[in-house]
């Protein structure tokens, strides 16, 4: 268990995403939140890329989408991590305190790769 957390000093604004996450995971990440009109799937650093996870997914033959999950959880791409994040995947985020706890195992990874393989086109 990887938990991972970002406080936030007075004029320190960091996006947990991509200068938390990516960086202590040292991968690229698929992700599933809700996301702004803002920021988008991000693959301009190789090996750390950002992309986000298409809607509708679907959950043991069941569909869900953005509109209906309010869940935000992410997976390395490649790596067995899963981790789960407190904050989505807008703008707006990178001025708040944000926290993640990551779970470093093949199970839990593999039912979500499964459920997180359709990504976004980078931008």
């Amino acid at each position: 268990l990887l938990g991972i957390s970002c406080k936030f000093k007075k004029k320190l604004i960091t996006e947990i995403y991509r200068r938390v996450l990516v960086k202590k995971l040292k991968t690229s990440i698929k992700v599933w939140t809700t996301r702004d009109k803002i920021l988008k799937s991000d693959c301009r650093i190789l090996n750390r890329n950002i992309k986000l996870i298409a809607s509708p997914i679907a959950v043991n033959g069941h569909a869900s989408s953005l509109d209906s999950d309010v869940s935000q959880w992410l997976i390395s791409d490649p790596g067995n991590k899963f981790c789960a994040v407190d904050k989505p995947y807008h703008k707006s985020q990178t001025k708040e305190p944000a926290m993640a706890v990551c779970i470093d195992d093949a199970t839990i990874f593999g039912h979500f790769n499964r459920i997180g393989q359709n990504v976004e086109n980078c931008a």
